[in-house]
This record gives C-alpha cells, structure tokens and sequence, in this order.
C-alpha cells in the first residue's frame, strides 16, 4: 500500500498480494488537481482505491491519470498494450509485426480485470476502475462479466474514458464503411460494434468523451470521405494522443458540454468541449514553434475548421442505432455516499444567462420575418392573455368580442368540427388562429 495514505478495511489482508497477479502498483503524482470527486462522493474519496488500465502504448498515463490517482493507492493492470502489426506496446516484442493483434492484447487485459473485480468483491471499500482507449474497451467487456457473476455493487464505478465501444465511438463509426470490418478482422481487431449498457446492470458506469476525439466521437461523412479522415487524424494527435491543454490531461479545465445517459443499465455519458481538431493542429504547430497563440485567435481558427468541416455532435440522435441513449436523468444515475443514500446532483443552467452554448453549435439564422395577419393576431394575443380556466375556449364571434354571433358560420361546419370547437382546452394551449380569428365569425 502507499505509504502515508488511509487504507480502508477492506486493504488489511492479503489484497495486494492477490492484486499483484495481474497489476503493478501504480506511483503518486507530485503535483496534481484531484478530480475523483466528479464521479465519487466525497465522503468516500478517503480510502479509494483505483485500478487503471492503459491504453495501446500509453506513453501519457502518468499526465492522463494523476487527477484521478492522486495521493491514493493505485495499481496499473498488465497487459502488452498493442496492435498488431503497428504498435508493440509493452508486449516486448522487437518490432510491431511480432507483437500480439489488438484481440489478444485485449483479450489479456479483460481476463486481468475480471480476475481483480473477483479479488475485490464485497471487500467494502470503494473502488474506481477506469481504463484508456483500449484500455477502456477491455475494462467495458470485464465489467459486463463481472456484472452476470454479481461482481459489482454501491461501491464500484467504472470508469471508461475514451472507449472506441461508445454509442459514437470508433468501433460502431467503422461499421459504417465498406469492407472495413472485414480488414479490421484481418489483423485481429474484430469490430464488436458499440457497447450495450443493459450488459452492465445496474453498475455504475460513466463514459468520458471529447469532441472532436475520433476515437470516442468517430467524424464520417461519405460524401467527404478524405476531409473526415483528416479531420480524425487531426483528432487523433492532438485530443486522442496529446497531454496538452485540449486534451485528456486537463479534462477539468475543459467545458463539460453535456450529460446524457442510457435508457437501459446505468450508463452516464459526459461530453466535454474543445477547439475544432484542425484548429488544435494549428496551436500544436505554433506551440512547438515558440509562437505564443491567444484564445482569439483559436476561436477564429475554429470558426474556419467549422466551416470548413462542421463537427458530428454528440447526440442521442446521432447514436449508434443500437443504443438508446436518452438526455433526461433516470433515478439511478446519482452518486451514493457511505450510507447508500443519493447524493443530490449539482444543478447546471439550461436556459437564460448561465446556460453553455458549445463551441461547435450550428449559427443561428432566424427566418425571414413574415407580418402575421391582423386576424392571426387578435386571436393569437387574445388567446395568450386569457387566464387559466377550464370552461371551453371562445370561438367565432366570441373570440373577437361581438355582440352578436353568425350562426351561418356555425351551420356551414360538419359534426365532427363543431365537436373539437366546443372540446374543453386549457388556457395556455392558444386557439388555432384559422378558427379563432374574425374571419371565421
């Protein structure tokens, strides 16, 4: 265990011995803004324990990850990291064309998790399992195992931060694209599409994603396929890859864009908002350059890359198919604390002064204004400024203040629309103006 940090009850005994099989005994960051506490009451922050799994080569754990280790005890699941035949990772494989394919690799990492999801279950301490990548994508499938064993409870949270599984991610946009699954399945990396949250259960899962991340956030049109390939490139250097300021490495400076969840299991989806990838490419190159940039001049390079490729949006619309994803909060996407009682969510502005308007939202353009009939208009303001009540709305000549009303007009209309003139409506449902206004007296 670390030295100088509280251990819960459940670490007296031989846990890490048990841990050890299949994870490293992770370091602490000497410098570092904790941010567990986003997805981990606080009153159960002492005595965490986090379990990481890396992504393929994954150069930038340490940056990645110190806000969520902290000065807690943490250990780093083994497993080779690579991708047949383009990167080793830490299979120790001389070259690429050696190394074992992305299914086996992750194929490593699954088994090691579900292995230490046994160790630790109903130890009663909380535990954070968070993975990168492929990292995220093994831990996704471990989880869905440990949850059909009754593995998970109140004091697990999974974790997946950029998962390729996600209901926008990589994996489902691959799909898309002809013959891709096919090449894809030639070197070992089989496309199990997006992720169902109804395999996890009720367990705790929460899937972080950046815009503009191709690998969480997959950019494809096919009428454009070159541009979205760039575009994803651009992507995958500077949010995917990179530790710098747009990235991964510093989500709580980042905007958290939006919060959607899934209709089935226990799935919370959170979008964080940077500069377009195009317009990160120009920063990375200004900034190895010694060029100081200011956010003016990203914001105007990201108005440019948005017109000149507008971002996909995370959506529930624009998910895979497959998954439901819903914006409203269901009951059991809520924090717990120690007692097992929710934790009342931070309320965020949704409309007026406050409410985040995200970078790559489409311009407004307000349509062309058209000069509403006067007979349009005394039936729509009449029917606004009327007070709540549950008699029938006027019709004819009563919504327009007469004295007198014209029965021919009544006569002239069949059963069935006298029937729905008459229908009690509340008041602040305004009449129709085509049989409200004067013209229908």
């Amino acid at each position: 265990m670390v030295a100088g940090t509280a251990g819960p009850a459940w670490a007296d005994g031989p846990t890490d011995a048990r841990l050890d099989q299949y994870a490293d005994a992770g370091s602490n960051p000497a410098d570092f803004d904790d941010v567990l506490g986003k997805w981990v009451a606080a009153d159960r922050l002492e005595g965490a324990l986090v379990v990481v799994t890396p992504g393929t080569d994954d150069t930038g754990l340490a940056e990645r990850t110190a806000g969520l280790v902290g000065a807690r005890e943490n250990w780093i699941v083994k497993y080779p990291e690579s991708i047949w035949p383009v990167s080793s990772g830490k299979s120790g494989s001389l070259l690429p064309f050696f190394a074992p394919t992305y299914d086996q690799s992750k194929g490593v990492a699954i088994d090691a998790n579900l292995s230490i999801m046994r160790a630790l279950a109903g130890a009663g301490g909380m535990v954070v399992y968070t993975g990168y990548s492929q990292g995220a994508d093994a831990l996704g499938n471990a989880a869905e195992l440990a949850n059909a064993e009754h593995l998970l409870d109140e004091n697990t949270v999974i974790l997946l931060v950029s998962d390729p599984r996600g209901p926008w991610g990589l994996k489902p946009g691959l799909e898309k694209i002809p013959f891709v699954p096919l090449v894809m399945a030639f070197i070992g990396a089989n496309n199990d599409g997006a992720r169902d949250p109804g395999a996890t259960g009720d367990a705790r899962v929460v899937q972080v994603i950046i815009n503009g991340d191709p690998v969480a956030n997959w950019q494809w049109n096919p009428l454009r396929p070159v541009s979205s390939l760039l575009v994803d490139l651009a992507g995958f250097v500077t949010i995917h890859a990179g530790t710098g300021p747009y990235s991964y490495a510093n989500l709580d400076e980042l905007e958290l864009k939006k919060t959607l969840y899934s209709a089935e299991g226990n799935t919370t989806y959170e979008v964080y908002d940077t500069y377009h990838p195009l317009a990160l490419v120009n920063w990375m190159i200004a900034d190895a350059l010694g060029i100081d940039v200011d956010e003016a001049q990203l914001r105007e390079w990201d108005r440019q890359a948005e017109i000149f490729y507008p971002l996909q949006e995370v959506t529930p619309e624009t998910a895979d198919p497959g998954v439901k994803v819903v914006e409203q909060r269901a009951g059991r996407h809520r924090l717990v604390d120690e007692n097992g009682d929710h934790v009342q969510a931070v309320k965020t502005a949704t409309s007026g002064a406050g409410t985040y308007v995200p970078r790559h939202a489409a311009p407004e353009v307000d349509p062309a204004p058209t000069e509403p009939a006067a007979t349009e208009r005394g039936a729509t303001e009449l029917g606004a400024s009327e007070p709540e009540s549950s008699e029938p709305v006027a019709t004819g000549s009563e919504a327009t203040g007469s004295d007198t009303a014209e029965p021919e007009a009544a006569e002239e209309q069949s059963d069935e629309q006298q029937s729905d003139e008459t229908a009690t409506v509340p008041a602040d449902d305004a009449p129709d103006p085509d049989a409200t206004g004067p013209d229908s007296a």
